[in-house]
């Protein structure tokens, strides 16, 4: 059997989401009386913290990960031909630093005295083991699937290591710190993560079906890695427990979300009488909302999307890049479960595309706006599972030359998208 399909199995097996630590006597004696306000009532107070078992270190966040690599991987070549019309000259070697930058923050935080989850000698173990975990099924996925990189330097693409380790780094700061003390660790840190994975498809060096094969794998490693701690120390060389679980749209409703989902639209326009057409794209997201009462908030979206464009015999695939913000909305219907929408206004770019002789047309930039809902699943530890349907519009200017003559004109751009998005919620 392809090895590919053990990793799928060994990540299954996970049959729990970010759990919270054995906690500490001292820490539930201090815990305060419920307190009343606009924004909590008795039916919306987190949960105490209690006790629980060492299984429950283990998450099921990788599988949505590893299961959207396998979709995109079908696809990998619109990515790529994405990066080439936007970013052909594209090289940065920020990624070869940061991958490490949230785990040298929690290494940081706890020389200067910052109080986290565990004492020193249980802290390194645990992530000495964690990181033990990912290079092991980093490499076996390396040297036994062969996947040549993009820019075809080697064989060794499937998963990204670079992605792999940031997302390591970025769960140990969000176990040690961001459960423990403010989840603004964890956006943090998986922010810094994000970008690491997004640097590798920029620079060339792996498809985007690596990066989110890498991310799945550098938090499963995480995961294994504070399991086999907890087997190994139980309750012994903790210094700060997890707060407890406020899975809770009442009290936690600002999130950051990582998007992955296609669009559903196709468009064709034409030049001088020449069709050329555009087909559904895979899109990924990231966005962070933050949220001045229980229902309003304010926040800001990156997305980019890769339709294929294909003219006679040519084809290609041009990137939709776009930044936007404004209001996000959310109406909890209980507390585990919410209604979103938002309304978005922002700045689209379009890469150009070139077929030879026949049809070129340059990059451009417009407006665009749109609007969207979601439904959303508050799971455990602030981790929730959202569905999106978006629908953005924009009127693209184009500049083409078509076999030595000019046109330029504007195409009005419509786009439908649905994704799948896991959530940090604070």
């Amino acid at each position: 059997m392809h090895p590919l399909y053990y990793l799928v199995l060994l990540l299954l097996i996970s049959p729990r989401l970010y759990a919270t630590e054995r906690q500490d006597s001292l820490y539930t004696d201090s815990i305060a009386p419920p307190h009343f306000s606009l924004r909590s009532s008795p039916l919306t107070q987190p949960s105490q913290p209690k006790q629980i078992r060492p299984i429950m270190e283990l998450s099921y966040v990788p599988i949505p990960f590893v299961t959207a690599a396998f979709i995109v991987k079908a696809k990998k070549e619109d990515f790529r031909g994405a990066r080439n019309n936007f970013i052909p000259e594209f090289h940065h070697q920020l990624d070869n630093y940061i991958q490490y930058a949230p785990f040298v923050l929690t290494v940081g935080l706890k020389a200067a005295g910052v109080e986290n989850r565990n004492q020193w000698g249980r802290f390194l173990v645990s992530s000495a083991m964690s990181y033990a975990a990912m290079a092991i099924m980093i490499n076996v996925g390396k040297y036994t699937i062969k996947e040549q990189r993009p820019d075809g330097s080697a064989r060794n693409s499937f998963p990204s290591g670079h992605t792999a380790t940031a997302f390591a780094s970025a769960t140990i700061l969000h176990k040690e710190y961001g459960l423990t003390r403010s989840l603004w660790y964890s956006v943090a840190g998986y922010a810094v993560a994000t970008t690491t994975g997004v640097m590798r498809v920029m620079n060339n060096r792996h498809w985007a079906s690596d990066i989110l094969a890498g991310a799945g794998i550098g938090i499963f490693s995480v995961d294994l890695g504070y399991f086999l701690s907890d087997l190994i120390f139980k309750d012994r060389y903790t210094l700060r427990p997890n707060k407890p679980d406020i899975n809770n749209f009442y009290t936690s409703p600002s999130f950051f979300n990582l998007n992955v989902g296609f669009g559903l639209l196709k468009h064709d326009f034409e030049i001088d009488g020449e069709q050329i057409r555009g087909s559904r794209s895979f899109q990924t997201q990231a966005e962070l909302a933050y949220f001045i009462t229980q229902h309003i908030g304010a926040g800001i979206r990156f997305s980019i999307a890769t339709p294929a464009v294909t003219y006679k015999n040519y084809n290609d695939n041009i990137g939709l890049g776009s930044i936007c913000a404004g209001a996000y909305i959310q109406y909890p219907l209980c507390h585990r479960f919410a209604l979103g929408g938002k309304v978005l206004l922002g700045h689209q770019t379009m890469s150009g595309f070139h077929f030879e002789d026949e049809l070129s047309v340059k990059k451009s930039r417009s407006f665009t706006c749109g609007v969207g809902i979601n439904a959303a699943y508050a799971y455990r530890n602030n981790i929730a599972w959202k569905v999106n349907a978006d629908y953005d519009t924009s009127r693209v200017p184009f500049h083409a030359t078509m076999r030595g003559k000019q046109y330029s004109g504007h195409q009005q751009l419509h786009q439908i998208s649905l994704s799948g998005s896991m959530s940090i919620m604070f």
